[in-house]
């Protein structure tokens, strides 16, 4: 098509303007059932399941190093012996008393 004459040029920016909005409606249509509506689902869903995942992961790891930090032998003996007027300074006679 010649687009050096005036009164073609009209039509030919009309027919272009014409299949644009063409394709814009057709893009713009809601998805249907077979344009990728289960691919989203899909993808939905599996984040909703590594979300609760790691949630899960985090609150178990948390909740453990409290009971952890509470009942382990190792820090019960620490915090009753060697505390502030534990065991251990009561035997020696406290601090400083073994260096006169």
């Amino acid at each position: 098509m010649n687009c050096s004459e005036a009164r073609r040029l009209p039509a030919l920016l009309g027919a272009v303007l014409r299949e644009l909005r063409r394709a814009a409606n057709i893009s713009a249509a809601p998805p249907g059932p077979g344009s990728g509506a289960d691919g989203s689902l899909y993808i939905l869903l599996i984040m909703i399941f590594y979300g609760c995942l790691a949630g899960g992961l985090i609150l178990a790891y948390t909740r453990s190093r409290k009971l952890e930090s509470k009942h382990d032998p190792y820090h019960v003996y620490i915090e009753r012996d060697w505390g502030p007027g534990g065991a251990a300074q009561s035997e020696e006679g406290g601090p400083g008393e073994g260096q006169r």
